[in-house]
């Protein structure tokens, strides 16, 4: 048992730990078997009942996960939700009430057990990149890795002065190239205007490949870096730090890499950019990853599975197209995107709206409600088409009322041609829009949702 004493942990470095020493042998392997044969997801980090508390208030409340090999999972829900404390909890950086904590079959946090976040082998990537000023950028990226003049001398050409990172580097970028061929043909006595930017190449004897500055030049490339390993910090902008930041976390090879928002500082196109490359990055890697965010777009294009959380507890579970298409409940669905919700009678298992009788799925946890019992019928404003095009539906008289334009598509407000003159949004392609005040017929492509009454009040309960 290891003792539960106070741990200081660099803010900004890798939680470093077990997964260096461990190797990365079964990385480079596809991940054949997600799930038992029953179904169940197997979890390479697995949280059961997590409860964690700040005094008498309880922040995580009976909070169960479990993330497979080589996946990457975002933890979405809004401010004050407990995503961050979540990820805390299990960097180890927070005691926990009760529940446990596994990695890799490793049991981390449980009861009469916890784990230093450093003997973790989980990597950090904070919301800003927070780089050691006094340190380059491939010091940055090598900070978790152990230190010996041994390692750095190992990638030194015959004849050459130490290097470290950077005279390993040289062989990567155009300029470097040229230096070290020249310093090789005034060795050698060859004419200086032979072959000035002919590669030199880096020794092929594996062993070194494990040493501290092979992996740092190997994460340097990786992340597009290799041309600036000399730079201080202060040189770099915002998403480049941002990689060094990725980098770093990434040096030991962690069991898990934990994200707390690391693109939120960004501004909206370096964002988009930047978590794409991220995310084509760790799955290249097979790196087992948990990202926590408040940005709806963000989780569902980057994760394999989402969890949306709402007050301390797990709400839903699964894989973006599940959380989307699918929410348990109208809050989630309201959250993850935008909604039409309208007022609805179940009959004889379709409902009856202001669009008429739709064709519905039963999203309440009891069994199918009897007929004439009231739910609340949603749709995606994308299930509404223009006209009879692709609609399983009858379309109904509408006009159009508004449009927020956004450039590829607009949100255009239509008012039904019921009595009550019910609004509805629809998202309508650019080339497509109508103007304010054309009368159009609207139709519906999917299936809507029914869900419980109660469910859908519980859904405007304010945080």
């Amino acid at each position: 048992m290891e003792s539960h004493g106070p741990v200081r942990v660099r803010r900004c470095g890798a939680l470093r730990g077990g997964a260096r020493a461990r190797g990365n042998g079964a990385r480079g392997a596809a991940l054949r078997h997600p799930r038992h044969s029953k179904g169940e997801l197997v979890g390479w980090v697995t949280i059961e009942a997590l409860s964690v508390s700040y005094g008498d208030t309880r922040v995580l409340d009976d909070v169960s996960l479990r993330i497979p090999r080589g996946s990457l999972v975002a933890v979405l829900g809004p401010s004050g939700c407990g995503k961050t404390t979540l990820l805390r909890a299990v960097a180890g950086l927070l005691p926990v009430t009760a529940g446990t904590i596994t990695v890799g079959g490793r049991l981390v946090t449980g009861p009469g057990v916890q784990r230093a976040p450093e003997k973790r082998g989980m990597g950090w990537v904070p919301q800003d990149a927070s780089l050691f000023p006094h340190l380059t950028v491939g010091e940055n990226i090598g900070f978790g890795l152990p230190r010996t003049k041994q390692s750095d001398d190992l990638y030194c050409e015959p004849g050459e002065a130490p290097g470290g990172v950077a005279g390993l580097l040289e062989g990567l970028t155009p300029s470097g190239r040229m230096a070290r061929t020249r310093r090789a043909l005034v060795r050698s006595n060859a004419p200086l205007h032979a072959s000035p930017l002919a590669p030199a190449p880096i020794s092929p004897d594996r062993s070194r490949q494990n040493n501290r500055a092979g992996r740092i030049a190997e994460l340097a490339v990786l992340v597009g870096l290799a041309e600036l390993v000399d730079r201080a910090p202060s040189q770099l902008s915002g998403g480049q730090a941002q990689r060094v930041s990725l980098a770093r976390a990434l040096a030991p090879r962690p069991d898990l890499l934990l994200l707390d928002e690391p693109f939120a500082a960004l501004d909206p196109l370096l964002r988009s950019a930047l978590r794409t490359e991220v995310a084509a990055l760790l799955h290249g890697q097979h790196n087992t990853s948990l990202l926590v965010t408040h940005d709806q777009e963000e989780a569902l294009s980057l994760a394999d599975y989402v969890a949306v959380m709402r007050g301390g507890e797990i709400l839903q579970f699964g894989t973006p197209a599940d959380v989307y298409e699918r929410p348990v409940n109208p809050w989630v669905a309201g959250f993850v995107g935008d909604t039409v919700e309208l007022d609805g009678q179940w009959k004889d298992g379709r409902v009856e709206c202001a669009f008429g009788v739709l064709a519905a799925d039963w999203m309440g946890a009891e069994m199918v409600p009897r007929d004439g019992t009231r739910v609340r019928v949603l749709l995606r404003p994308e299930w509404l088409t223009l006209g009879a095009r692709g609609s399983t539906h009858p379309p109904v008289d509408a006009v159009a009322t508004a449009i927020a334009y956004a450039g590829h598509d607009a949100l255009v407000s239509f008012a039904l041609a019921d009595p009550e003159k019910t609004l509805v949004r629809a998202r309508i392609a650019a080339p497509d829009l109508p103007r304010v005040g054309d009368r159009v017929t609207l139709g519906i492509c999917q299936n809507a949702l029914a869900y419980p009454l109660a469910e859908a009040r519980a859904a405007n309960i304010p945080e």
